[in-house]
């Protein structure tokens, strides 16, 4: 009996060492810092919407010299393999805000045009791009004439095969594009459906269908960017108050954070604080995450194995 009672001993001991020994380290805010910066023209309307990422580049797209611009960056965002203007026949200013790549690595991208006034001087570009939820940002006089949706088909080595247009009669602000079984459809807001977003396909000929229009609720303002891979989720978000799963972390207001949860169990494997806001993020399996970044002081490419 003394021998059960000392065998047991030993195990409550050896567990309660085991448990100390082996018990997880508390995840820590980790500061992200940019990998590249990245370049455009000294024009002050320039600015980057949205990025895609492939194997071997990492795309960036949105207005550059008031015609709508997309940029390829190598797999370090260091170096420039190939830029793009993309512009739309009969129209003025452009911008490009969403980009699809396809397998086979043909590019979509959406934009907006303004189409040209009669006797009348270029409308400037927006400063603000619209965000992931689809609310639209309050409307001037400045982009009233941004009324073209336009489709660009782009080569993996950054060369126009095909543009397509439709004039939806009021301002857009596309912001989301995708292709499946040969059909291609763009979702954005819609600047006479205040928290409304649109939804409109076409097919590869260049036929569009009638829009569909759905509405959004207050609280998808500044919504979570979240990316999931097979072990984990990634969410950007802003936030003034503690994340649980982070103790040691005293969050000031509007902090824009980054972090990994695993997959299964929810917890928080991982999370990075900038002072920069994140626009975009895109995942390669082994590139890792990508996240576009503004500042006051222009844009930048951040990559988080």
């Amino acid at each position: 009996m003394k021998r059960v009672l000392v065998l047991i001993a030993h195990i409550a001991i050896f567990s309660t060492i085991s448990s100390t020994a082996f018990a997880a380290t508390p995840v820590k805010m980790t500061a992200l810092k940019p990998t590249a910066q990245i370049q455009l023209s000294s024009d002050p309307s320039d600015q980057i919407s949205s990025l895609i990422v492939s194997p071997t580049s990492i795309i960036v797209t949105g207005t550059s010299a008031g015609t709508g611009y997309m940029k390829a960056l190598d797999r370090t965002g260091q170096t420039q393999l190939w830029d793009l203007h993309l512009v739309s026949e009969n129209s003025t200013d452009s911008m490009a805000n969403a980009v699809y790549r396809e397998p086979s690595g043909t590019l979509w991208v959406a934009g907006a045009s303004a189409v040209v006034p009669a006797q009348s001087t270029p409308t400037p570009i927006p400063s603000t791009v619209l965000n992931p939820s689809g609310v639209m940002p309050e409307t001037t006089t400045a982009i009233a004439s941004l009324t073209e949706l336009d489709i660009w088909k782009v080569s993996s080595r950054g060369l126009l095969l095909g543009s397509f247009k439709l004039s939806m009669g009021d301002v857009v602000f596309p912001d989301s594009i995708s292709v499946t079984g040969g059909k291609v459809t763009v979702g954005g807001g819609i600047a006479a459906r205040i928290q409304t977003r649109f939804s409109i396909s076409m097919d590869i000929s260049g036929l569009f269908s009638a829009p569909k229009f759905s509405s959004i609720k207050t609280s998808a303002l500044n919504s979570t960017k979240e990316i999931k891979t097979t072990l984990s989720t990634w969410k950007s978000f802003v936030t003034s108050t503690p994340i649980k799963g982070l103790p040691t972390w005293k969050p000031k207001a509007n902090s824009q954070v980054l972090v990994r949860y695993d997959a299964k169990t929810k917890a928080v494997k991982a999370a990075y604080l900038t002072s920069e806001e994140i626009l975009d993020l895109a995942w390669e399996k082994s590139l890792g995450i990508v996240l576009l970044l503004s500042s006051t002081s222009g844009y930048a490419i951040s990559i988080v194995k």
